[in-house]
């Protein structure tokens, strides 16, 4: 919680803002004081992503792996929805400055599929575009209505039509 590990015959070491290269490499420097050739092997829990699909929805993604591609991680969010737009989704990226870098990809080019295949990090944002259905939407709503209307002119013009 507050950036540091303690570690045996070692002591605290701050942590805050290394990658898992930079820790391994940092450990690996200190054991090397006492130790010849230390083996380190770094293993992050807690890892995860937040995908925002559309539409206000968003799902938290553990990353069960540190080679989890960012198509991986939108399928384990569920996918692409319908009404979402797979040519524009960003990836917010955090750095040490804690500015967020984004990237924009295009999953409709081959290209895109390419660039899809970047490993997202923890605490990445995945957004997907929305698009904005209103016909359908509109369609959709109308609908019963529609029905209810078209079905009581049909029984107008039959009872008018026995009338005569």
């Amino acid at each position: 919680l507050d950036g540091t590990v303690e570690l045996p015959k070692v002591g605290v070491i701050n942590v805050s803002g290394l990658t898992v290269v930079e820790l391994t490499n940092k450990i690996v420097s200190i054991l090397s004081k006492s130790y010849l050739n230390p083996f380190v092997q770094i293993r992050l829990t807690n890892q995860r992503v937040i995908v925002f699909t559309g539409r206000g929805k968003a799902q938290v993604v553990y990353l069960k792996n540190q080679n989890t591609s960012l198509i991986e991680a939108i399928a384990l969010a569920g996918g692409i929805a319908e009404d979402s737009k797979s040519n524009s989704i960003r990836v917010m990226r955090k750095f040490k400055n804690k500015r967020r870098e984004i990237y924009k990809i295009d999953l409709s080019t081959i290209k895109g599929i390419r660039d899809a295949s970047m490993i997202v990090q923890s605490e990445d944002y995945i957004y997907v575009d929305y698009r904005p259905r209103v016909a359908n939407r509109t369609i959709k709503e109308a609908g019963p209505w529609l029905q209810v209307f078209f079905s009581a002119f049909s029984l107008y013009a039959i009872i008018r039509t026995l009338t005569q």
